[in-house]
């Protein structure tokens, strides 16, 4: 968790703790006055409460800072792209749930991925373990064998249940209708659209001209964010 100090014109600045957050509270309403943004008053009131208050909680500063327009909020951040594999895993489950469902539903359903078969599909392209080594460095490797096993399971899964069903080789929005789903890996800017809408994108996109039924996009790059559901 950081703390995120700004005014209203600009963030001022962002910090882990609260004595770093107390101490900036303190700088920024010295250069307030300076400016002459706020009055001699404020400044001194605010100031002396800063100064005579060493155990001050978070709300209470919020509230003081408040008064000289210097605003503060508090937001969980990301360490690394754990927090990212966790999200499209759950993503991806959703959507392989639904795979599932619609066959179960209805016999003429067949869902066909982009590759060989289940161990050699296409849903992580070059371009998208490119993003993730972006995204963390560090953890790339673990993140990347994580996110191939994962969809491995899932296919897998989905042909010991419905083996005749499940397909594989190049997938397009030409093959695509209600009871035939063609999967393709995806962003978040792209992965389920309007219907009839044309689909941005690289790689896999740009065998899919427009969203229509049957055009069944998972998100496996996190290029554009990774809360999906």
């Amino acid at each position: 968790m950081v703390y995120v100090l700004y005014d209203k014109r600009r963030i001022l600045g962002i910090y882990e703790n609260m004595e770093l957050l107390k101490a900036n509270c303190f700088i920024y309403n010295y250069k307030n006055f300076k400016c002459n943004r706020i009055t001699e008053e404020q400044y001194f009131s605010t100031k002396n409460i800063l100064l005579n208050n060493p155990n001050l909680e978070f709300l209470e500063l919020e509230k003081i800072m408040e008064g000289v327009d210097i605003f503060i909020e508090f937001q969980e951040y990301e360490k690394n792209g754990l927090y990212a594999l966790q999200n499209i895993l759950r993503h991806i489950d959703h959507r392989f749930n639904f795979l599932e469902e619609k066959l179960s539903q209805d016999a003429r359903v067949t869902v066909k991925f982009p590759g060989r078969n289940a161990l050699d599909n296409k849903m992580i392209t070059h371009n998208i373990e490119e993003n993730w080594r972006l995204l963390d460095l560090e953890n790339y490797h673990t993140i990347i064998n994580e996110l191939k096993s994962f969809i491995i399971k899932k296919i897998q899964k989905l042909e010991l249940n419905f083996s005749t069903r499940i397909r594989f080789g190049t997938v397009s929005d030409k093959y695509a209708s209600d009871v035939c789903y063609q999967v393709w890996p995806a962003d978040k800017e792209n992965w389920n659209l309007p219907m009839n809408s044309t689909i941005p994108g690289e790689d896999f996109a740009v065998c899919f001209e427009y969203q229509t039924p049957g055009v069944f996009g998972i998100v496996t790059d996190p290029k554009y964010g990774y809360t999906c559901l």
